[in-house]
């Protein structure tokens, strides 16, 4: 298989940890791309130009960090990393997955608008972004704690997206006020599949 990916990317960390914690590294080979340069062998594949996407053996191509770890998940027993198809509490740890993408989401965009020149730069934008951030963080710990299943899914996912935030945006300080989720995060950090993924130097 053939993984399009970023290094900076948090939606393509998410795959890259997720093949790592299945043992799948030797099944997929990643391959950087700047997904704003619209590169042909990536737009081949997802024609909106966005990562991560993946190419099958057989040639399907597969995108959105979502629906890339549902298809990694059926070649392999997942355990508690995947929600299994036919369980009831699948539904629920969808959702709290669904929470934690909107703390990417609203991180990629607040990135995204600290790209523009400084004079187009919207203060109104950056701090509903950074609200929501806030907001999502604050309800994160009790979401965990009340996770029927796949508690290890919803936690390697927040650990990703926190550590997003301390790659772009470590104005919000958020181990300050935040013990339970600084010490998820460091029950994970240390993981082979999280130190291999590290964001590069900012």
């Amino acid at each position: 298989m053939k993984l399009y990916m970023s290094y900076t990317s948090p939606y393509a960390r998410k795959v890259r940890v997720f093949v790592r914690e299945l043992d799948l590294e030797d099944a997929v080979d990643e391959v950087p791309v700047d997904p704003l340069a619209d590169p042909d062998e990536l737009i081949s594949v997802n024609p909106v130009s966005k990562i991560p996407a993946l190419i099958t053996d057989d040639g399907t191509a597969v995108h959105d960090s979502r629906v890339i770890l549902a298809y990694l998940a059926s070649l392999k027993d997942a355990g508690d990393l995947y929600p299994a198809p036919g369980d009831p509490k699948r539904w629920a740890a969808m959702t709290l997955a669904a929470h934690i993408d909107a703390i990417l989401d609203a991180a990629v965009a607040w990135r995204m608008e600290t790209l523009r020149q400084p004079g187009e730069r919207s203060i109104y934008w950056q701090g509903r972004w950074r609200g929501k951030i806030e907001r999502a963080l604050d309800a994160l710990p009790a979401m965990l704690a009340a996770a029927p299943a796949y508690r290890s899914y919803a936690e390697m996912l927040s650990v990703i997206a926190l550590e997003y935030i301390d790659y772009r945006h470590p104005v919000l300080d958020w181990k300050r006020t935040r013990p339970e989720l600084t010490k998820l995060h460091d029950e994970w950090a240390s993981r082979s599949s999280m130190v291999e993924t590290q964001f590069p130097p900012a």
